[in-house]
């Protein structure tokens, strides 16, 4: 199944639901009041609202990638951008109905929108379940990454959260640098601890593989060329990840000329306005979230004052740009080596009370609501230039790295990969779904205890997991 069918057959789905969940709504409405005949002509009623919500839920399909499998499949995302999409889509059908002066029943509309969001959750469950079955049936989708450096890792972990892409990950084969001779070190097994170039074929061959992806950052070298040749004659295709990969905020297009390809490096220009309308949605939401939870932040802050004679302290961070900036929050420490904190202290760093005075930072303009976490001025000194890019945007409060668990104490890395995907794929939505993400990731934070940090991931199907940044087979004795 190709993912453009996938995308497409989520929309059908989603636009006959259209009718579905109105149709529910309606039998719900006048449920045992008159016969059929007067459903049928309920149902014509609302025939302008179902042609609207067909348009526009189209258009937000589009425009927000709710097909549940863009960007990854991550059910508290999927479901943050269904219930902004959903809530804009109601917005719309009101003002809709107020300017045509069609005046539906508030109860319909009420059932439509607690039946829609639940029909269209369903269709991207069911659709994930179809996509895994026949991926778990499919023996031509094994294959092997080549490499053992961060790009092999990041495409491992991306594979894994893209269940509709037609490969499974089994292991991984990367030069050997213990030996004088050449050959590749393999993670499938014990018996394969080092083969050389001309085993890998028999390698592959052994493990079932119909895959090969090559990750490394110098591909080119006379082995590899080697390698790819006697692949392409044993059937096992072939995949190679450019060497300018790290290039993340550069649109990449692939032009042929006579057989030649070109990788066209394009700089992502954002819409016209988009910083200004960023601006608009910081002040107008920050504003609102601060005068919400105000008597939490008081409570909170006059505790801190009494058990440590000051609420409030500063903390140098580097903003857009790199440019210094003093970040607001409660004088507590998130991460002590000495004795245990206060449970007061545990209590209000696991609730996230501590950032809430960040919002005075996006108020001044210093923040912005949603972006990358700004560091200190230690760390961003020793950033690569690869990692310099999540400097282009505004810092915020919570970003997308924050919402997939990772906090001040992971590598900058780590989080420059989620803040750089943010980066190039910003939108007025993503912002709203990132905040709708982080109320999930709060409350499940500060009602369970939170969970000791495990390196251990799995590949798809467990067949192979990294543990402390190493790969190991999972079927070793």
């Amino acid at each position: 199944m190709k993912i453009q069918d996938i995308c497409y057959g989520v929309l059908a789905a989603d636009l006959l639901w259209v009718l579905g969940a109105l149709g529910l709504a309606i039998g719900l409405r006048y449920a045992g009041r008159d016969s059929s005949i007067d459903f049928v002509s309920h149902f014509q009623t609302y025939s302008l609202m179902v042609m609207a919500a067909v348009v526009v839920w189209t258009l937000l399909y589009f425009e927000m990638n709710l097909d549940g499998f863009k960007g990854g499949w991550h059910f508290p995302a999927i479901l943050s951008k269904l219930i902004v999409a959903v809530s804009l889509l109601i917005v719309i059908l009101l003002s809709l109905a107020f300017l045509t002066k069609h005046f539906y029943s508030r109860l319909v509309l009420f059932y439509f929108a607690i039946f829609f969001p639940v029909g269209l959750v369903g269709v991207r469950c069911l659709a994930r379940f179809l996509v895994t079955s026949e991926a778990r049936n499919a023996a031509n989708h094994r294959c092997v990454i080549m490499g053992h450096g961060p790009i092999a890792r990041e495409l491992a972990s991306k594979i894994t959260s893209h269940p509709e892409i037609p490969f499974q990950v089994v292991g991984f084969l990367f030069p050997g640098e213990s030996e004088p001779s050449n050959g590749f070190a393999s993670s499938l097994g014990p018996a394969f601890a080092s083969v050389k170039t001309l085993q890998v074929l028999e390698l592959l061959a052994k493990q079932q593989v119909q895959k090969l992806i090559i990750a490394m950052p110098q591909p080119d070298s006379a082995e590899v060329r080697k390698l790819i040749a006697e692949c392409r004659k044993a059937a096992v295709q072939v995949y190679l990840v450019p060497p300018l990969y790290d290039l993340y905020l550069s649109k990449v297009e692939l032009h042929e000329i006579d057989g030649l390809p070109l990788l066209s490096l394009q700089e992502r220009i954002p819409p016209v306005g988009s910083s200004m309308l960023k601006r608009a949605m910081d002040f107008g939401l920050s504003l609102g979230i601060l005068l919400l939870v105000s008597p939490v932040l008081g409570l909170a802050a006059f505790v801190v004052y009494i058990r440590k004679g000051r609420a409030f302290r500063t903390e140098i961070r580097c903003g857009k740009d790199g440019i210094p900036f003093r970040m607001h929050r409660l004088n507590l420490e998130r991460h002590t080596t000495g004795p245990e904190p206060e449970r007061y202290a545990r209590l209000f760093v696991r609730w996230s009370l501590t950032e809430l005075p960040q919002l005075w930072n996006v108020l001044r303009g210093d923040m912005s609501l949603v972006g990358p976490r700004p560091e200190s001025p230690e760390r961003v000194k020793n950033y690569s230039e690869w990692q310099r890019q999540r400097l282009k945007v505004q810092a915020g409060v919570t970003g997308l790295a924050q919402v997939h668990g990772l906090r001040e104490q992971h590598s900058s890395e780590d989080k420059a990969r989620f803040d750089l995907q943010y980066i190039s794929n910003w939108s007025p939505f993503l912002d709203l779904s990132l905040i709708l993400q982080t109320v999930w990731t709060v409350l499940f934070r500060g009602l369970s205890q939170e969970p000791a940090l495990t390196q251990a991931t799995n590949i798809r199907n467990g067949t192979t997991e990294y543990v402390a940044g190493e790969v190991v087979d999972v079927n070793r004795s």
